[in-house]
């Protein structure tokens, strides 16, 4: 059985984490709460929440969901306030396998009706590869859907692979994309590795990159795998983990 830990500000936040990182739901792991969450004083000396979240037995899985960055509120100043709940349709459980084809059409569906109520009039693009469904997202004045590096993207992102694999007896990995912002946001990535690579080589000083998600930092590590003199590391805990560039003679 997988287990891992996790942190957050609130119990549920730390627990979300954790689902990400399995891929799994709730009603699929049993949570330990390690430590509460402490307030300091004016606001000096918080301390997160911390569980561990462990996968129950005989839960079959497919492909595994990556890490990525816990959900938040997805909000628009033009949309209508829509309910992510309603937009979930009931799924039984089945004794039949769940195909990929499956998969992309009930992710495509659910992305469909979220948006419609937001207000959104979008067309979505469905790519199926061996490790992952791909929904691409075209339409106008979309931005809102991405939010600060992709936060808000990653966001319905987690909602969409939790209603998709809901209640199924094989799990598959739905990535979003809207107007290929993932394929932009990668080639900034490596080009900033490369940059803050160069003058680590310089400075023989450690360089810290702000917080992303797992996809991101697996990006930066990537890209400097073969770079000389210089090392890779993932250092602190979610939602606030992040990369740091060292000097190696």
């Amino acid at each position: 059985m997988r287990s891992v830990e996790g942190t957050g500000k609130t119990i549920a936040d730390a627990v979300r984490s954790c689902l990400v990182k399995l891929g799994l739901i709730e009603d699929e792991v049993t949570v330990e709460v390690l430590e509460e969450p402490k307030s300091g004083f004016l606001g000096f000396g918080n301390k997160p929440a911390r569980v561990r979240v462990t996968e129950k037995e005989n839960i079959h899985t497919g492909l595994e969901v990556p890490e990525t960055a816990a959900p938040s509120a997805i909000k628009t100043q033009e949309a209508q306030p829509v309910s992510i709940s309603a937009a979930i349709p009931a799924v039984p459980s089945e004794e039949t396998s769940f195909t990929v084809e499956e998969a992309a059409t009930k992710a495509k569906n659910f992305l469909q009706t979220v948006l419609t109520r937001m207000g959104l009039s979008v067309m979505i693009e469905k790519m199926i590869k061996p490790d992952k469904i791909i929904l691409h997202i075209h339409g106008k004045n979309l931005g809102v859907l991405i939010g600060k590096h992709g936060q808000t993207l990653d966001a319905l992102q987690y909602l969409t692979n939790l209603t998709t694999n809901q209640n199924e007896n094989e799990r598959y990995f739905v990535m979003l994309d809207i107007e290929n912002y993932r394929h932009r946001r990668e080639i900034a990535l490596r080009k900033l590795a490369l940059r803050l690579a160069a003058r680590v080589r310089q400075t023989k000083e450690d360089v810290v990159l702000e917080p992303m998600n797992g996809y991101e930092r697996k990006i930066i590590h990537l890209a400097l795998q073969q770079e000389e003199h210089v090392q890779t590391d993932s250092d602190g805990q979610e939602p606030y983990r992040h990369v740091v560039i060292h000097y190696e003679a």
